[in-house]
């Protein structure tokens, strides 16, 4: 009999887990120069996003109404965001899935860096002198064993297998209230988790097709939740579209079990709900245009949202979430709200979930993200060091990418000093920082300055700017409900804006106007009334209204002008939306007090005026809206504009990174990205006068890197020439790149 011979797999670092979180370890460590073992137990990459379990990658946008408004996350997440919607414009309708699966293989393919070990489960994890030493895997359609050697070991597992075997010390459960303080934390401690879900899919044809129950599922309708699901009750709803229906969150269950032990008892669970619930779809008559639906797929695997949770030096809890301290280590961010699913899930008496609320992005420490007790071990996804409420917020997959690119970054400044997490945060947190904001990455307050070599004598020309100012109403909005008008203030007072008022009534009618400012430059949320006053409209007016602001620029570098009347009363509005300047419905009642709107109020003749969209802003450090909006915008047009930067003297140039606007107000989209700049040139000018172009055709990236390792630049010119639809330029950021020797 043939003995299956281990075989030795030595690189610089092992990430287990091929999930979003494991997948952006993977590639930041290999964009890094290190040497990378990717282990995934599944067939497919992706985790929870794969086609196989079918999560939208959802993150701390929280589906487009996050309190801090340009909340979508940068760096690896972004990328494989706007990767996966290129190739498969129907993600988000969950088609096609098996070629975003392939969007997924492609980026780790592209990467010469990275070993991907596919259906590969790790089993046994070696420990010496209280470090990881190896993990062992076996393939087992390949019958082929695996012994991966590494300095530093990653566990994105989700689950977490290595550091469960390498004794991590980890938490199962919910914290009690007095432990770290958590308002939404129970009183004594349990084991209680979230459950698990099978997500299925419905499809229309064109023709009649019955079903028939299996003899192993639930009759609905005799289990004891059924009338409370069938009324709707408790956040567990059916559509009123069956066709194109990709499951039900709330069909969920385990949370009160062992979530591990018993997976397949879960799961076998799971299934007897999923073809009984079609079973009462298809067959109660109380669902309309449902004869011509399939069951088209039924995932193979539930989708499992919580179990073990690591403990490293600093447990991430609601307080960090809500008050937002400053933390010096910070590497990424998360904003989704505390949802805190039910115990018992479908069985659960109680809601299926609690949304709670996040008041916008927040960061996220990197003593999160490694173990206190196993040195060489670091962890991102859905097992890291958070108690059971914050990991509410904090399981989404594109928080999890976040922390994923975290930790890989980190792993090359282990290799490169020698040494393990703890003391990156003691000595290399700046390089890591600066490294992860150079790739891209999200970190609230945090700012890239300017290389010195390159601001010295640094002139920016533009071909326009575009004015601050909103002035061609396209449709009225009543006033009979509250409206805010958000405006970012450059300026230390502000005195007066012009607002288009229509009454239409033939009696004179009252304007209330409230005026708030903000305590945080990341959100959209006002806090403090500044003043408030009444306005009184004459019949039939239909014209610009002087509004007195008189009042200092606030903390969070925004005046929110909120309007309301009565039914008569309507303010002048179109659809073009303005980066910065944005209008919401006012809801008092809401606990970030505004909701979207999709409409931009129109506003003119801010005084004093603001030099908002000053191309200046491209080098300013930021690369997305904080406080301002921190971009340069061309004037409405339907030809080419310009953007070029002059040097005083010569400069050796290796590394430009151009960002562009992509709408980061929005979790998902199903149509390209309006403002994205598609086609664009890049000239370098030498200071001997010879010139270099690097010509882009059909981008769709929000970061664009172009390694140039140029000598004697004189001047770089950017030529934009196509948007996909959008009359605007914009750039938020362009960053510059000098040799590591340059002068």
């Amino acid at each position: 009999m043939e003995v299956i011979k281990m075989e030795l797999m030595k690189t610089d670092v092992t990430v287990i887990g091929g999930g979003i979180a494991g997948i952006c370890a993977a590639i930041a460590a290999a964009r890094q120069g290190l040497q990378v073992s990717l282990i995934n137990d599944r067939p497919v990459l992706g985790g929870n996003a794969s086609s196989e379990v079918r999560v939208h990658i959802n993150g701390s946008a929280y589906l487009g109404n996050s309190p801090s408004y340009y909340a979508r996350e940068g760096g690896l997440v972004e990328e494989l965001k706007l990767k996966i919607f290129h190739y498969n414009p129907l993600y988000n309708k969950k088609l096609m899935l098996s070629l975003s699966d392939t969007v997924l293989l492609d980026m780790v393919y592209d990467e010469p860096n990275i070993s991907l070990f596919l259906n590969t489960c790790v089993h046994e994890t070696g420990v010496e002198n209280g470090r990881i030493k190896w993990v062992e895997g076996l393939q087992l359609a390949s019958e082929r064993k695996f012994r991966f050697e590494s300095p530093t070991y990653i566990d994105c597992s989700g689950d977490g297998i290595v550091g469960y075997q390498a004794g991590a010390h980890f938490r199962w459960g919910r914290e009690a209230k007095h432990e770290y303080q958590e308002e939404l934390a129970p009183e004594v401690a349990d084991h209680y988790t979230m459950g698990d879900t099978i997500l299925f899919q419905a499809r229309g044809v064109n023709y009649p097709v019955p079903y028939k129950r299996p003899g192993f599922a639930y009759d609905i309708t005799k289990l004891e939740f059924f009338d409370s699901i069938r009324k709707g009750l408790n956040h567990r709803s059916f559509p009123r579209k069956i066709n194109g229906l990709g499951g039900l969150w709330w069909l969920e269950y385990g949370g009160h079990m062992d979530i591990i032990k018993n997976n397949e008892d879960i799961a076998l669970e799971l299934r007897k709900l999923v073809y009984g619930i079609w079973d009462y779809i298809k067959n109660s008559g109380e669902f309309d245009d449902v004869d011509n639906l399939i069951l088209d797929y039924v995932c193979p695997i539930p989708g499992k949202r919580e179990s073990r949770r690591f403990i490293g030096e600093h447990m991430l809890s609601q307080n960090d979430l809500t008050a937002k301290p400053h933390f010096e280590d910070a590497v990424s961010v998360g904003g989704w709200y505390m949802d805190l699913h039910a115990n018992k899930g479908i069985y659960d008496e109680g809601p299926a979930t609690a949304w709670n609320f996040v008041p916008g992005l927040y960061n996220i420490p990197f003593r999160s993200l490694f173990s206190r007790n196993i040195p060489n071990l670091m962890f991102a996804g859905r097992n890291i060091s958070a108690t059971h409420v914050a990991f509410g917020s904090t399981r989404v997959m594109a928080t999890c990418g976040c922390m994923g690119q975290a930790v890989g970054t980190a792993a090359a400044l282990c290799v490169k000093y020698d040494t393990d997490p703890a003391a990156i945060v003691k000595a290399h947190m700046g390089e890591l920082q600066a490294q992860l904001l150079r790739d891209g990455q999200t970190i609230v307050g945090f700012q890239e300055p300017l290389d010195p070599y390159f601001a010295d004598g640094l002139t920016i020309r533009v071909s326009s700017q575009r004015s601050y100012e909103q002035l061609h109403p396209t449709e009225e909005i009543s006033l009979e409900r509250a409206l805010c008008l958000v405006l970012p203030i450059q300026t230390s007072l502000v005195e007066s804006v012009q607002i288009k008022i229509k009454n239409r009534s033939e009696h004179p009618e009252t304007l209330q106007v409230k005026l708030f400012g903000g305590e945080r430059k990341e959100n959209y949320i006002p806090t403090s009334e500044l003043k408030g006053y009444n306005l009184v409209i004459s019949a039939g007016h239909n014209d610009w209204i002087t509004m007195d602001l008189s009042c200092k620029k606030p903390e969070d570098d925004k005046i929110y002008i909120v309007l309301e009347g009565t039914a008569s009363l309507t303010v002048h509005s179109n659809e073009e939306k303005m980066t910065g300047a944005v209008s919401f419905l006012y809801r008092p009642e809401e606990p970030s007090r505004l909701k979207k709107l999709n409409k931009s109020i129109c506003f003119k003749d801010l005084i004093p005026s603001q030099n908002m969209y000053n191309p200046t802003n491209v080098v300013n450090g930021f690369s997305r809206p904080y406080g301002l909006p921190n971009g340069w915008i061309s004037e409405s047009t339907e030809g080419q504009e310009w953007l070029e930067i002059g040097f005083a003297s010569p400069k050796n140039l290796d590394e430009i990174h151009l960002i562009f606007n992509s709408e980061l107000n929005l979790e998902h989209f199903d149509d390209p990205i309006e403002p994205l700049i598609q086609d664009y040139d890049v000239t370098l000018t030498l200071e001997d006068g010879t010139k270099s172009e690097i010509k882009v055709r059909g981008n769709y990236l929000s970061l664009n890197k172009h390694q140039v390792n140029a000598q004697g630049v004189t001047q770089i010119r950017f030529d934009f020439c196509a948007t996909y639809g959008s009359p605007y330029y914009e750039v938020f950021a362009v960053k510059l790149f000098a040799p590591k020797n340059a002068n």
